[in-house]
């Protein structure tokens, strides 16, 4: 369960961009994965289980994903590519990762912000 001051930071975030439930979500990761982990996944790979999901809705259905993401250009290429779609993100928490130094992207702070 969530101490009561993260339920009142997560209700807050959830109005600040418009969180409607139900929603799919996903995250994609770009700027720490790559650098050691992982290759990258193109956002096709992604939106692939998404819409999936919506093929399964009721026909009509405002077709919303929240994005979890720590590059802004996944944003812009999801809009572009998927302008069916609305995204759900915290651009502030988005931009603001790639603005951290190495030290600072484990720290408790960055994590509630994600």
């Amino acid at each position: 369960r969530l101490q009561p001051s993260m339920e009142d930071h997560v209700r807050a975030a959830k109005e600040n961009i418009g969180f409607v439930e139900p929603i799919p979500g996903m995250q994609v990761r770009r700027t720490d994965k790559l650098i050691e982990e992982a290759e990258l996944v193109p956002v096709e790979a992604y939106m692939s289980s998404i819409e999936r999901y919506y093929d399964n809705q009721k026909k009509g259905a405002v077709k919303r994903v929240y994005l979890a993401t720590d590059e802004p250009a996944v944003v812009t290429e999801l809009q572009t590519k998927y302008p069916d779609y609305t995204f759900l993100s915290d651009m502030a928490t988005v931009t603001g990762a790639n603005n951290v130094s190495e030290a600072s992207r484990f720290s408790a702070d960055m994590h509630v912000g994600m």
